[in-house]
């Protein structure tokens, strides 16, 4: 088992894209966290003229790019089974190690600690975004998140990841790996939502991408008559729900890689 971790981990980090996309990850989240972390005014008087303190979206500037992270994981993610059916490395593969479940387990493993690594710079680069606009820590006024944020965020892209790896085994393409999450939740699974709303509500509390992309709402949001709380499944049972399809679909994968001719 340690040789196949060994191998997998080798082949995923000396991938060109591999690299280059940790470069991106980092680079784009120093952008994004000082972008987000622009502090503002949110109270003016009768004349139009703010009052009170500057806010700064401390928190945002990390789970903005953490969901950003996570599509940019799901590339590498997606590679690390779709590209060996590709190119017919596959067959090396299980000549080196002809124990299926192994070499499946071993993936899955390199897999999330990939994800895992994206997560972290991605964090990282926040981290730094901030500083750059002088906030290394929360400012004073600032809404203390959900219990556990950031380590949320780290699961999401690790749950993101593994759906877009069990999506690229399962059809064999990377490319419907990195495509079905993304047009999933932005597109159909939105469509879903608006035509089913009234006939079927429960199932659109459980859409597996668009449930994912609220692991960091909050269970209460503020509305004219005071705090409101959202019925849809948001924080950690958000990611509970969106758990549950990885683990149907790496199910899936697993019947597919242990049955089918490579």
């Amino acid at each position: 088992m340690i040789a196949a971790l060994r191998y997998e981990w080798v082949r995923v980090s000396t991938i060109r894209s591999t690299k280059i996309l940790l470069v991106l990850v980092l680079i784009g989240t120093v952008v994004l966290g000082w972008l987000v972390a622009d502090p503002r005014y949110v109270t003016y008087d009768e004349a139009g003229n703010p009052v009170g303190p500057l806010v700064v979206s401390w928190w945002d500037a990390f789970g903005i790019p953490l969901t950003i992270t996570a599509v940019l994981a799901s590339v590498i993610a997606a590679q690390a089974i779709g590209q060996e059916y590709r190119f017919g490395l596959i067959r090396l593969t299980l000549t080196a190690f002809p124990r299926r479940p192994r070499i499946l387990a071993a993936k899955v493993a390199v897999v999330a600690l990939a994800c895992v690594t994206f997560a972290l710079v991605s964090i990282l680069g926040s981290w730094f975004g901030l500083v750059l606009r002088g906030f290394p820590t929360p400012p004073d006024q600032v809404d203390a998140p959900q219990e556990l944020f950031l380590l949320k965020g780290v699961v999401f892209v690790v749950l993101w990841g593994l759906s877009a790896f069990a999506l690229a085994g399962i059809t064999r393409q990377t490319g419907l790996g990195i495509a079905v999450p993304i047009v999933s939740g932005l597109i159909v699974e939105a469509l879903l939502g608006a035509i089913l709303a009234d006939r079927a509500g429960w199932l659109v509390e459980i859409l597996p991408w668009s449930t994912a992309s609220r692991w960091s709402t909050s269970a209460t949001v503020e509305g004219f008559d005071g705090p409101m709380l959202i019925d849809l499944p948001v924080g950690w049972a958000a990611l509970g729900v969106f758990a549950v399809w990885v683990v149907a679909l790496l199910a899936l994968e697993v019947v597919s890689f242990l049955r089918r001719d490579a």
